[in-house]
């Protein structure tokens, strides 16, 4: 007893030893715990024992926490002793203490996440090989899922919005070591989940936060999520938290439809959902506490970072970290490191009157430092007496009031360090470019719409080649006014670099000079929307050359149209590009950012009484509301456009308007209203020889016959439509016609000849990131798939095709996937997942309007009943199918529901009779089917 209370002894005094030595590198006793584990782990200790030993608990204290943690209180510190020796025997022990010499119990996951929680790591830091040769398969998958997300998961903000990591980080040791603090006590359960970084502009907030995420993230396994809010982002409104909470659903896969419209009920829907989750989350730019309320997920396992200029007071619960200026070593070495200078041989006595004047700023010292990076350490002492100098004379100004007169001042004034401190560092790096161009382009960059800047735009900003436009980035980015942005040559300006440049532009600039650079941007960007070759655009001097790059430009630069079109002044040319740019964006399935710009562009046209532009507007609006599944918003829209075309006696408005309210009505059931309609539009197409609406019409009209069961119509109308897209070399429209071909050759029967349409039309959706074409063309690839016996592929179809159209919100298609995917759960005998899925197609098609969506789902719903024998429902799905069919005249529809009906039914003299009525409707439309029925008939005797 004695030898083995020496043993416990000894094994003590070298854990002392250990934990006193990682101490004296100069690790906090919080700090040192995972290097502890790590090394008793080293020495023999099993995971569980080390992490416990590292925590220096006893296995009485760990049993309290653990009951404090869980659900139940029934752990009992001999059950902890048994989870630390599972699964040695006792003629099989490592070294190490004897305390867990004995046979062990096996922890469950659950118990594992609990401990985890107790000790700060995670789950699967307390678990060895031997562990995993002894758990179940279900644990070792889980295990193995774990350690790959953890690896590979780290799923960055969507659109850019984290920043990139800090290089060579300096200073804020405080800080740091606070979040360090605070983010320990959350790991325990013990700490706030909400924390606000507040502060002056420029002092840091975002660099801090951006430094937690880099170095906390790996205790949430889920993933970071980084938002700017644009609450002090110039020429920006502050995001709505409506708005913010929409994206991050999306972002963590919640279905758009699934979505709740009522503002509350989404704040409440974010916290439902992130109940369970355990992620970093960013809120960066914060205007105050009512932009950030409802945005708090409220999980216990999330960790929130708010930063904001305001004092966010109005968040109960959470705790501030305010954010001062930098103290006068850190800003020192700051600026040492930022100016390339050789530390303990520079100008003590310039540096800290740099670090003086700019107000221990980080902004204010990157500016500089990165100036006297570029122009040497000569550069040093000139810069300091300027500062010195400007300092002063910016202060006699402030004194005059002569500044006070622009807004972006006020702002500065409010959000600046000791008052002058982001304007004398502006100053300094704007003067000493020297260069009157570079000093104006600097003025203009003020003004510069997108979030990225590069030299196309600005070229036309500045009146200059693109060329010019490189050399004058390249020179601004070396005197420290650029950062690079990851991706191609782009680069940002600062937003309060911004705020300042405007200040010179209102200095210096005649008043309408930013806007005049504006205008020209506006026309810049209406001549490639024009060469897109989109409806509604007058024929380019460039005509129809390049329409892809057009097109791909009109991407890429899709930020950049969306600012400019909001600071645009108010005109025709500014009212067009919002139009052309939305019905751009429709095909991309960004119908928020559309339906945003049309809003504009009708907005425009109504203040300039200009009745033309106004009813283009509403033509694009209309097709906005049609393709998110909004047909009586869409039906308005059309009616008025309708009424200003017949009074301009506008041809050409007409005609469009005319196609999309054919569209709308082809979706709604009403097939003879969209047929005239797309009828009257080709003839007015052709009166005026403007070939792409032809093209549309025609399209139109397949469709409109194709409902209908005019096979053969159809089919004539698909294939002029496809050779005049060719003649056009319009990719979109020749997709869009290989798809309507495509679809003609199925109904046809003529599955192998309609597959290598939906291919062409595949191919040619993603070459040009058209997402609705990609997910109509899967849709049918699927139908391929299923009539050919290939379930498992027809299911990666539909599975394709249902995500593409949830994530662009297509309604419609998203209705049809789902159908398509009861069919294949129907063929393989899933039953409930096939009553689900055509469940949900029936609602959604009751939702939009879609009457041919409620009959496929219907006869869905109805095949899923008669496999299950339930006779009377499948008839009651048959019979409403059959009803809504006739209704808007659709025999196919009408002659499926016949047969099923038919085939439902024990009685022979019904079945006949019922065979008869839908082979007389298919050999009416001369409907593949009818050889079938004929079968069917003959074999029944009929």
């Amino acid at each position: 007893m004695d030898r083995e209370q020496s043993r416990r002894d000894g094994a003590a005094q070298e854990r002392r030893a250990i934990r006193a030595a990682l101490a004296a590198v100069g690790l906090s006793e919080r700090q040192l715990i995972e290097p502890l584990a790590a090394e008793l782990r080293q020495r023999g200790y099993r995971p569980r024992v080390a992490w416990r030993y590292a925590n220096n608990l006893t296995q009485a204290e760990v049993c309290d926490r653990f009951n404090d943690l869980s659900d139940t209180a029934g752990m009992r510190p001999g059950r902890i002793s048994e989870y630390e020796a599972w699964p040695i025997e006792r003629n099989d022990s490592p070294p190490g203490p004897a305390d867990h010499r004995r046979k062990g119990v096996r922890p469950t996951i659950r118990v594992l996440k609990t401990l985890a929680a107790v000790y700060g790591t995670t789950w699967d830091h307390l678990i060895d090989l031997r562990d995993l040769e002894h758990m179940p398969e279900t644990d070792r998958r889980e295990y193995r899922d774990t350690i790959v997300r953890r690896a590979t998961d780290r799923r960055a903000a969507s659109a850019g919005e984290l920043p990139a990591e800090i290089p060579n980080f300096t200073g804020r040791r405080a800080a740091k070591a606070e979040l360090e603090h605070r983010v320990y006590l959350h790991r325990r359960q013990n700490g706030a989940a909400v924390h606000v970084i507040d502060g002056q502009p420029g002092v840091g907030k975002t660099t801090l936060a951006r430094v937690a995420v880099a170095e906390f993230l790996e205790h949430y396994p889920d993933g970071p999520v980084w938002v700017d809010l644009f609450g002090y982002t110039p020429g920006r409104e502050p995001r709505r938290a409506a708005d913010v909470l929409e994206r991050l659903l999306l972002e963590i896969e919640v279905p758009r439809d699934a979505i709740e419209t009522d503002a509350a009920r989404r704040a409440g829907q974010w916290r439902a959902e992130m109940s369970r989750r355990r992620m970093l989350i960013v809120f960066d730019n914060a205007a105050d506490s009512s932009q950030v309320k409802d945005l708090l997920p409220q999980s216990p396992g999330c960790f929130v970072l708010i930063t904001s200029r305001s004092r966010l007071l109005g968040l109960s619960g959470s705790v501030p970290l305010h954010l001062d200026v930098m103290d006068w070593d850190e800003a020192e070495e700051l600026l040492v490191k930022l100016a390339n200078l050789h530390p303990g041989h520079y100008d003590k006595d310039a540096v800290r009157r740099i670090v003086a004047v700019s107000g221990r700023l980080p902004l204010a010292l990157k500016l500089i430092g990165r100036q006297i990076t570029h122009h040497g350490e000569d550069m040093l002492a000139e810069s300091a007496s300027d500062l010195t100098d400007l300092t002063d004379k910016l202060r006699q100004t402030l004194d005059d009031g002569a500044l006070n007169e622009d807004a972006a001042e006020y702002i500065l004034e409010w959000f600046t360090a000791e008052n002058e401190s982001v304007r004398v560092a502006f100053e300094v790096s704007y003067r000493r470019l020297h260069d009157l161009e570079l000093q104006r382009t600097v003025r203009l960059l003020g003004w510069f719409p997108g979030p990225e800047i590069s030299a196309e735009p600005l070229a036309v900003m500045a009146g200059v080649t693109p060329g010019r436009a490189k050399i004058l980035i390249r020179k601004l980015f070396e005197a420290g006014l650029l950062d690079p942005v990851p991706g191609p040559v782009r680069y940002r300006m600062h937003d309060l670099n911004k705020l300042c440049a405007r200040l010179r532009a209102a200095q210096q600039d005649p008043p309408d000079d930013h806007s005049a650079a504006i205008d020209r941007l506006v026309d810049h960007a209406l001549t490639i929307a024009r060469r897109a070759h989109v409806p509604g655009s007058p024929d380019s001097t460039g005509g129809i050359e390049h329409p892809a790059q057009a097109r791909d430009w009109l991407s890429r630069e899709r930020e950049l149209l969306l600012g400019c079109v909001e600071i645009a002044r108010s005109t025709p040319a500014s009212a067009e590009l919002a139009r052309l740019v939305a019905f751009h964006l429709c095909g991309r399935g960004l119908y928020s950012e559309a339906h945003r710009l049309c809003e504009r562009s009708l907005q425009i046209a109504t203040q300039l009484g200009d009745r033309p532009l106004e009813a283009w507007a509403l033509v694009v609006l209309g097709r906005v509301h049609r393709l998110v599944g909004h047909p009586k918003q869409a039906s308005s829209m059309f009616e008025a456009a309708h009424a200003i075309a017949v009074q301009l006696a506008d041809k050409r408005c007409l005609a469009d308007m005319l196609c999309e309210r054919g569209q709308s009505g082809w979706l709604t059931g009403r097939h003879e209203e969209a047929r005239v309609d797309f009828t009257d539009a080709l003839v007015l197409a052709r009166e005026i020889d403007y070939r792409p609406t032809e093209c549309d019409a025609l399209d139109g009209l397949s469709r409109a016959h194709r409902m209908a069961c005019h096979y053969a119509e159809a089919r004539a109308c698909s294939e002029d439509t496809l050779s005049i897209a060719f003649d056009l070399d319009d990719p979109e429209r020749i997709g869009t016609a290989q798809w309507g071909l495509a679809e003609v050759l199925r109904y046809e029967g003529r599955h192998e000849d309609a597959r290598q349409h939906y291919v062409h039309a595949l191919h040619l959706a993603r070459s040009i990131n058209h997402r609705k074409l990609e997910g109509d063309a899967m849709r049918g690839l699927g139908h391929i798939e299923q009539f050919a016996g290939n379930q498992v592929t027809a299911r990666r179809y539909f599975e394709d095709a249902l995500a593409t159209a949830r994530r662009i919100h297509d309604r419609y298609g998203e209705g049809w996937a789902l159908s398509g995917y009861g069919r294949v759960a129907l063929a393989a005998g899933n039953y409930e997942e096939a009553r689900q899925n055509f469940t949900r197609a029936w609602e959604l098609a009751q939702e939009i309007n879609d009457p041919l969506g409620c009959i496929d789902a219907l006869r869905g719903l109805g095949n899923v009943e008669c496999r299950l024998h339930a006779t009377e429902r499948a008839r009651g799905y048959y019979l409403e199918s059959l009803e809504l069919a006739r209704h808007i005249g659709n025999p196919r529809g009408e002659a499926d529901a016949l047969r099923a009906l038919a085939n439902l039914t024990d009685d022979r003299t019904e079945a006949c009779a019922q065979l008869r009525a839908a082979l007389a409707v298919a050999e009416r439309t001369e409907l593949p089917v009818a050889a079938a029925l004929r079968a069917e008939l003959r074999t029944l005797g009929c």
